[in-house]
């Protein structure tokens, strides 16, 4: 008798010590689960630390840019511009003076074709880097006269359309990035997609603003994995974010490339 109970005793013995090591290790797996957890969870942040810092060098970057295009555009217009005004002028008379002589009329004339050339360089180049319509007259008259010059040039054929009741972008900051985001797309489709026809529809109302930009350029599969977002769609998801705006890109090969955006203007929209 004595000898079966040692032997229930040796059995609920074995059986505590198996509970207590089925213990041990459910307490080991939760707390690897929960360090685990806990790790994911700093790597998280500091992943989200790392993109916000990463955004706002970014917003910086752009901020940055546009400060050193006025000034540029500003340095190019009234220093360099009104010197060479100076310089036409004096070519005008000193043509004047040697009108009897061949060779001074052949050096001015040509001289002279250069300045008009250079200023022409010179007022597209600022045109480019500070757009003075968008300041004058807004936006909408800004594609169009950006519309113009690409048509004139005859690389590109840009077509731009927008709702004659659509409500006016009263602000600054909006219409420049939007500017700047317009810009942006067009040099892609150009420099990238190789595109011959562009389409740019903008639909402007007082909750929201719409643009819908379509080329028939040669477009990229954006689910393969070598399709990266290069600089120029960050700068665009950035100005996007700066205006709170969203977009949605569709491409495929050989069917070009549509990017659908639309901006929410809210009270922190100002310059």
């Amino acid at each position: 008798m004595e000898s079966i109970f040692q032997k229930e005793n040796f059995i609920i013995l074995i059986i505590f010590g198996i509970l207590i090591m089925l213990a041990f290790a459910m307490a080991f797996v939760l707390f690897v689960n929960y360090s685990q957890k806990k790790i994911l969870k700093e790597q998280m942040r500091v992943q989200k630390l790392d993109y916000k810092h990463q955004e706002e060098l970014l917003h910086a970057t752009i901020l940055t840019q546009e400060k050193e295009r006025n000034r540029i555009a500003r340095d190019l217009h009234d220093e360099i511009g009104s010197k060479l005004n100076v310089i036409f002028l004096n070519i005008c008379r000193l043509k004047k003076h040697g009108q009897k002589n061949e060779e001074i009329q052949l050096i001015t004339d040509e001289v002279e074709t250069v300045i008009h050339t250079t200023i022409d360089s010179i007022r597209f180049i600022s045109h480019e880097l500070l757009p003075p319509t968008l300041e004058e007259f807004g936006l909408i008259e800004t594609i169009r006269e950006l519309q113009h010059s690409y048509n004139l040039a005859g690389k590109v054929q840009v077509d731009f359309t927008t709702v004659d009741d659509s409500h006016p972008i009263e602000n600054s900051l909006i219409e420049l990035n939007l500017f700047r985001i317009i810009q942006e797309l067009i040099n892609n489709s150009i420099r990238h997609g190789k595109a011959t026809e562009i389409d740019i529809n903008l639909h402007s109302e007082k909750t929201s603003i719409k643009l819908i930009y379509q080329d028939n350029g040669t477009g990229f599969d954006t689910s393969e994995a070598s399709y990266k977002k290069g600089l120029g769609m960050k700068n665009i998801e950035s100005r996007l974010h700066i205006i709170n705006g969203t977009y949605q890109l569709d491409s495929s090969k050989e069917n070009g490339t549509t990017v659908m955006i639309e901006i929410v203007p809210n009270k922190t929209h100002e310059i």
